[in-house]
């Protein structure tokens, strides 16, 4: 059974969940089952009406899987996610609130391209249209791949964000201060941004910013919120905090500005569901 059968199945078949599920199981890997189920989560361009409705869809089926494949807590009302898809829930949450569904870009127009798009592409785009690809620079001018999550936003380093059609470069104020230093993290990083897009169709946009300008919100929003998370819940999902000092997790905290949106385990949590254990 080909993918877009599956995901059509899944998505508009009377059949039961787990019944689809088991089948998939059965014949795909963890990255295409991945990759069915989201495709028929974005299956047309949708007026923004439908768009908060599949937002609403990703959830049910998040609740689905555990309810159905997951088990439920002792004298509680959660359910542990499945463990053997611990890599399905945070795309489904890059994707209900990044540019396909979600409202980070600006007009249902805008929208409407970039689903088609994603329709479209190759398998590689397609995943990296849905959960962006985080690598923060480092000296010597090597990188180290992070979770895309705001608590990269260090103010002495230079990120590079993969989102498919756009590629962003992120500056620390801390960093754009030391004028040489900057210059050269920021050419290393284009080299970066350059080389991961090079055989990419089409050629995507690669957008630099300086930490605390206007444009700089095209970024983060991007990146899961979890510096609303609970110190214990940060390290365990973004390790590289282990390595800051006291004062730079104090200065990391204070940069943070207050808004609604949910982290990933605050989403999950609000769903009833525990959020799967770090891989």
């Amino acid at each position: 059974m080909s993918i877009k059968l599956i995901s059509r199945e899944l998505l508009l078949s009377d059949c039961p969940l787990w019944i689809v599920f088991q089948h998939i199981f059965r014949v795909f890997k963890m990255k295409w089952l991945l990759f069915s189920l989201l495709r028929g989560l974005s299956c047309k361009p949708k007026p923004r009406p439908d768009a908060i409705d599949m937002r609403a869809t990703i959830d049910e089926r998040v609740k689905d899987i555990a309810s159905k494949f997951g088990s439920q807590m002792p004298k509680s009302k959660l359910y542990r996610f499945p463990k053997e898809l611990p890599l399905l829930p945070e795309p489904l949450f890059h994707l209900r609130r990044g540019p396909l569904l979600g409202g980070i870009v600006g007009h249902e127009d805008e929208r409407s391209v970039l689903r088609n798009l994603f329709l479209n592409a190759s398998f590689d785009l397609s995943l990296r249209m849905l959960a962006p690809r985080c690598l923060m620079h480092r000296e010597g001018g090597t990188f180290e791949e992070l979770p895309a999550h705001d608590l990269a936003l260090q103010s002495d380093a230079a990120v590079v964000l993969d989102h498919g059609t756009d590629v962003f470069i992120w500056l620390g104020a801390e960093l754009a201060a030391q004028e040489g230093k900057s210059a050269a993290a920021l050419a290393a990083c284009r080299t970066l941004a350059e080389e991961l897009t090079e055989l990419r169709f089409p050629a995507p946009r690669i957008l630099a910013f300086k930490e605390g300008s206007s444009q700089a919100r095209y970024f983060v929003s991007r990146l899961i919120p979890a510096h609303k998370d609970p110190p214990y819940e940060q390290e365990a999902r973004f390790p590289q905090l282990r390595t800051l000092t006291t004062e730079q997790r104090t200065k990391l905290k204070s940069s943070f500005l207050h808004f609604d949106d949910p982290s990933f385990c605050e989403w999950m949590r609000s769903l009833k569901v525990l959020p799967p254990e770090p891989s």
